[in-house]
């Protein structure tokens, strides 16, 4: 099914365009969650640099450009050389995967192709190339976007925690 753009000023889109509209607010719920978790590893390296505040410029300036995985990596990095000064760093490889579990989820659904097939269902259709060339074009429900917010949440949390040895909670066990 192909739904024409039928709206004749920029940026006034149709509804349901490209997908359904509760699709496009789960993935936009996703962005935002995802933002906090970028910001919040930009503050613990600040902490963990021993900087005095989590927003200190001279931290942020080193950061600003640095991919996601850089920040993950020099976050891995500033735990694992100062567990033994503190303690309560001690779990810190587990946040560390509960991070990048998060990142494969939320990577997912932010660099593939979501469309809509004649019978109004939403498809993600990605590709691989190790090795072979392997496509992949499968069904995309509304509950598996949630549940990849809610896991990058919760590494927001487990992070959050991690930094602060003050346990955070995920909204929904508050």
């Amino acid at each position: 099914m192909t739904i024409v753009q039928t709206t004749a000023k920029r940026g006034d889109f149709n509804p349901d365009w490209p997908v359904p509209d509760e699709y496009l607010l789960e993935l936009g719920r996703m962005v935002c969650v995802w933002g906090s978790l970028e910001s919040m590893l930009v503050a613990a390296i600040s902490k963990l640099a021993g900087f005095d505040s989590a927003v200190d410029l001279r931290a942020l300036t080193m950061m600003a450009h640095s991919t996601f995985q850089q920040r993950v990596d020099v976050v891995s990095a500033l735990c694992g050389l100062l567990v033994d000064q503190v303690p309560h760093l001690k779990d810190y490889e587990a946040v560390i995967k509960r991070i990048r579990a998060a990142q494969g989820g939320r990577n997912k659904y932010a660099h593939n192709a979501m469309s809509l097939d004649e019978n109004n269902e939403v498809h993600i259709a990605f590709l691989s190339a190790r090795g072979a060339i392997k496509t992949t074009v499968e069904q995309v429900r509304i509950n598996e976007i949630k549940e990849v917010t809610a896991k990058i949440h919760d590494a927001l949390c487990a992070l959050q925690t991690l930094i602060t040895n003050k346990e955070t909670k995920p909204m929904w066990a508050r």
